[in-house]
């Protein structure tokens, strides 16, 4: 009986780990992000800097997320796992900077943003997702 209980507790533990872990966004913030994701496609394609063109952008929402599509505007190669991470890592600093910024606020409610990276010839070279767990 003993350890029908201490399964029961460790059930219930796991999944109230998980349930906060994967907590519905706000409607209103889906409703937000959804409008950003279709003033945003109507500016596409747009130059991003860096040698960068964002090509399209569009909303997951079964994973709460945006999920952006940029390519090179000039030849390019895939970056280490070290430089992918100093470019995740830039984007954090970035969103953290500006606490009350729209994205920031995203975030915060439970939206996660995946940058996915191509070639000019449109291969694929690598992804950065940022989470809410990313910028606590």
């Amino acid at each position: 009986m003993k350890n029908i209980v201490k399964t029961i507790v460790a059930a219930l533990f796991i999944l109230s780990v998980n349930i906060g872990a994967f907590a519905i966004p706000p409607l209103s913030t889906i409703q937000k992000v959804k409008d950003q994701v279709e003033n945003i496609r109507y500016q596409l394609p747009a130059q991003a800097g860096y040698g960068l063109m964002l090509t399209q952008v569009s909303y997951d929402s079964q994973k709460y997320t945006i999920v952006y599509r940029y390519h090179y505007t000039v030849t390019a190669v895939k970056p280490s796992p070290e430089a992918i991470n100093e470019a995740k890592q830039s984007i954090i600093h970035m969103l953290k900077a500006n606490p009350n910024g729209e994205d920031m606020q995203f975030i915060k409610a439970g939206i996660t943003f995946h940058y996915n990276y191509y070639n000019e010839d449109g291969t694929f070279l690598y992804a950065i997702k940022i989470t809410p767990q990313d910028v606590k």
